[in-house]
């Protein structure tokens, strides 16, 4: 079980590491040269978030509000966030994209597309399914409160 177990994590590493290198490389070949794919990774969500305010992004984005704030600073000096207030709570940063933005979330887009895409086009229809339900699995699991905890009962 233990090499078997092995097998799988170097593979996830090894497919982990290689997704990070074809993002930078991506978004290089694109003239996308002054953020990072994390950075990206949060125009998306703002994009697809319908103005949420900056708590509900970060916890789309399972980040802590301070990390989300040095993002988001970040893309507001760069032309690619623009914040503003909520006017009925002025408590509330509201988070809009800008046209430069919208740009690099479609090149981003792109990119995971023709990856899925690729994917698909290997798989037949029960092994898309199953594909599916492993991500779905892979979710449940790293949300699985024991998983902070430390605890390791799966691997005696």
């Amino acid at each position: 079980m233990t090499d078997f177990l092995n097998k799988i994590g170097d593979a996830f590493f090894e497919f982990e590491a290689r997704l990070q290198f074809y993002e930078r490389k991506y978004l290089r070949t694109h003239k996308i040269t002054d953020i990072t794919p994390n950075e990206v990774k949060v125009l998306y969500v703002i994009g697809i978030s319908n103005t949420k305010s900056m708590g509900e992004i970060a916890e789309k984005l399972k980040v802590t509000l301070g990390t989300l704030t040095t993002a988001v600073n970040s893309l507001v000096k760069k032309g690619y966030v623009i914040r503003t207030r909520n006017k009925m709570d002025r408590r509330i940063k509201i988070l809009y994209l800008t046209r430069k933005s919208i740009e690099a979330v479609k090149v981003y887009s792109n990119f995971y597309t023709s990856i899925l895409g690729n994917l698909v086009n290997e798989l037949d229809a029960d092994e898309t399914e199953t594909v599916n339900k492993i991500l779905k699995i892979m979710i449940s699991v790293l949300d699985d409160d024991r998983l902070l905890q430390g605890l390791d009962d799966n691997h005696e």
